[in-house]
């Protein structure tokens, strides 16, 4: 290994240098992208109650979570080593600042003294590599955070404020991915004395302590009185709010409503039918970005039949019109996605190469040539005597999925697949997705780096005894393999865009699911909440800036 390496303080980027987030807004909202901070002093105190859908997730702990809710859930408690800034560039954290070696598989991390955890162990080099092999341990049972730091191989602690991690493999959205609240570090003290009590009362060094979880309705947090380590750009010491809630609000209608009458301080995931509404309201406001990486779509499981012809995967995304759909459920404001990646996503490609319109004649053809050519009685088709049927199991939780998952139905019923969709209680169906038991997933995966490609569709991220992978449509293809895995070796980002433009162009070919839009994440707001904006780490909101002027 060369003995030169590359300093990296306050300022600098990571090996993979982002372009900035997308600030393209929804029609019916404005072009900001926080609530105003210069409305005067600020005042302490206060407790804010912020509304959001009702995906709740199973496990509170940052490790062992992956829901799209999650880092709003787990920021308020738990720091992470790097901040994103908006226009994409990497700042210190809870890492001073960091180096990385020339071959790019060690990083040196000088992490920031005098951080402590509100059970009271102390943040140093320790309790980070602790953290890092909570996330890589199998009981951890891992959604997110060891797919995102696979190529981890091992930590030395150099001193206590210094660790250095040693990767096997190079690895250019590493510090990016360090950046998201899913990689937060909570309290070693809870990892090696009480780890059964992470997931339902997790310890965290954040501004905001975890005060109780009622499920089904809301998470509660305190105050942190002696958080002083908030990252560059924000206010010294801790919090201004007292308390802080968010609250799961299944229902659009009654997420608006909350807001409209006062009930909630804030609301995320404004109902597309109420944006007018929205803007029309002298006592709201409103700001929206589009979340980066794989847009919202139905994945298919490549791995058993149906979707193990590549032809019937094909045909299902042609036979459905998802510029259609994508208007219908958002009263025109939105566009169908044009691949596998979002445009905010750093290495988006505009032209993609390949067919991913909206063909009925295209997919009877398809599904003709895959053996599928007769029909039952009730005009599904039918191979060998048996139906063509898939099964999709998802949430009902948020009721613009629910729309997609009947429109899709309907389209496919029209050229004889037979699509029957399923509402199991989110144990049931957490289990199931682990387990693979399914034809058709719904979902996006919002991350902040084009890697999400190789996180959701390279064969080395699909589950196995000792990890859980993230590749839920079990894809196999050594073509998008090789270029996945190059593109997240490479330090040259020429050389990456293009390696990127290759696996969106070979994923089209593939055809893993059916990619309906970018997901927007509108915010609005009561007009005396000040200091509301997003974390862009993972696009989501962050509230240790606000407060209440009452």
């Amino acid at each position: 290994m060369s003995a030169h390496r590359t300093r990296a303080v306050a300022t600098a980027v990571g090996l993979l240098a982002l372009t900035a987030c997308s600030t393209g807004t929804s029609a019916g909202t404005s072009p900001q992208s926080s609530a105003s901070a210069d409305a005067g002093t600020p005042v302490p105190g206060g407790t804010f109650r912020i509304g959001t859908n009702g995906q709740e997730p199973t496990c509170l702990d940052p490790h062992g979570n992956a829901s799209t809710l999650g880092p709003i859930l787990t920021v308020p408690f738990s720091d992470s080593l790097v901040w994103q800034e908006e226009d994409g560039t990497l700042s210190p954290w809870l890492a001073q600042s960091w180096d990385v070696s020339d071959d790019g598989l060690v990083y040196t991390f000088h992490l920031r003294d005098g951080v402590t955890f509100t059970d009271g162990a102390v943040f140093d080099a320790e309790a980070l590599k602790i953290n890092f092999e909570h996330m890589l341990d199998p009981a951890t049972k891992s959604p997110l955070s060891a797919s995102y730091i696979a190529p981890y191989s091992s930590s030395r602690v150099v001193d206590p404020l210094t660790l250095e991690v040693t990767l096997s493999s190079p690895y250019s959205a590493f510090l990016n991915v360090l950046a998201q609240g899913f990689l937060g570090v909570i309290s070693p003290q809870q990892i090696t004395q009480a780890p059964e009590t992470i997931c339902e009362a997790p310890i965290g060094s954040g501004p905001f302590v975890v005060e109780r979880w009622n499920k089904g309705r809301s998470v509660e947090y305190t105050k942190n009185p002696d958080y002083a380590w908030g990252p560059g750009g924000t206010h010294e010491g801790p919090a201004y709010l007292d308390s802080l809630e968010v609250v799961f609000v299944t229902e659009d209608a009654t997420r608006y409503s909350a807001l409209a009458s006062g009930e909630l301080d804030a609301i995320e995931f404004v109902p597309p039918q109420n944006y007018a509404a929205v803007e029309a309201d002298p006592q709201l406001g409103t700001f929206t970005e589009y979340r980066p990486g794989h847009p919202f779509s139905l994945w298919f499981n490549t791995s058993r039949a149906p979707f193990d012809d590549v032809r019937v995967r094909q045909a299902l995304v042609a036979a459905v019109d998802r510029q259609a759909i994508v208007e219908s459920i958002s009263f025109g404001q939105w566009d169908a996605a044009e691949g596998y990646l979002t445009p905010s996503t750093p290495d988006y490609i505009e032209d993609v190469e390949g067919d991913l319109g909206y063909d009925p004649d295209r997919a009877n053809r398809l599904l003709d040539e895959a053996g599928w050519t007769e029909r039952d009685a009730e005009g599904f088709r039918t191979k060998d005597g048996e139906r063509l049927v898939a099964y999709l199991p998802t949430t009902n939780a948020v009721p613009l999925r629910i729309q997609i998952a009947e429109q899709t139905q309907a389209a496919a019923r029209e050229v004889g697949v037979d699509i029957r969709i399923e509402y199991p209680a989110p144990q049931e169906l957490e289990e199931r997705s682990a387990a693979g038991d399914y034809d058709l997933s719904a979902g996006l995966w919002s991350t902040n780096t084009a890697d999400v490609l190789w996180i959701r569709y390279s064969s080395d991220n699909i589950t196995t005894p000792e990890r859980r992978g993230l590749n839920g449509s079990y894809l196999r293809d050594d073509q998008l393999d090789g270029l996945l895995q190059s593109a997240r070796e490479t330090t040259d980002a020429d050389t990456r865009h293009d390696l990127y433009r290759q696996a969106q162009e070979r994923l089209v070919e593939l055809a893993p699911g059916i990619p309906f839009y970018s997901d927007p994440r509108p915010v609005a707001y009561q007009t005396d909440v000040h200091g509301l904006e997003y974390a862009h780490g993972y696009l989501a909101p962050y509230v240790f800036d606000v407060w209440l002027d009452r």
